[in-house]
């Protein structure tokens, strides 16, 4: 699983302020060196180090351009300095997917979740109800008798009344 971007940064960072350990103070071209990155990608970083206080430039020197060595040096560290800032931008991607993808499975699960709880309430209440069904189904057969034999009783007494009358 790729490692957030923030842990991929504080590791250059890192690696980076180690090569001024010992020494205090030291070059690009060595910590270029040391790091295995262009002068172009460790002046980059120490430009951005130093705009967040944790390094000082205390040295600046003027590059003398125009000799074929030095133009195809530039042409490189460009190029790697494009490969370091794509490799970046494709880890923060790859973690934004992920991020993007744990939050869509989490809110799935969760909606799962609600579904099934729904579901179990509703069986419930259809248990609840057809129980009630029930019990009024039985209360009115109940009824139903005692009305059936209250007449029959009644009638009954009225035939044995018109029969004592006539």
């Amino acid at each position: 699983m790729p490692r957030p971007a923030d842990d991929w940064w504080a590791d250059v960072e890192q690696d980076f302020l180690a090569c001024l350990e010992g020494e205090g103070s030291t070059s690009i071209a060595t910590i270029a060196r040391r790091l295995a990155i262009s002068e172009d990608a460790a002046s980059s970083l120490v430009a951005i180090l130093a705009r967040e206080g944790k390094v000082r430039i205390s040295v600046v020197e003027r590059v003398r351009r125009g000799d074929e060595a030095a133009e195809e040096r530039d042409t490189m560290a460009d190029q790697e300095q494009t490969a370091l800032w794509a490799e970046a931008n494709r880890r923060v991607l790859d973690d934004l997917s992920e991020l993007s993808i744990a939050a869509v499975k989490e809110t799935l699960l969760e909606s799962v979740d609600t579904a099934q709880r729904t579901f179990r309430l509703i069986g419930a209440n259809a248990k609840a109800l057809s129980q009630a069904v029930d019990r009024v189904h039985a209360t009115a057969e109940q009824t139903g008798q005692r009305v059936q034999e209250t007449l029959s009783t009644s009638a009954s007494r009225a035939r044995e009344a018109v029969r004592r009358a006539a």
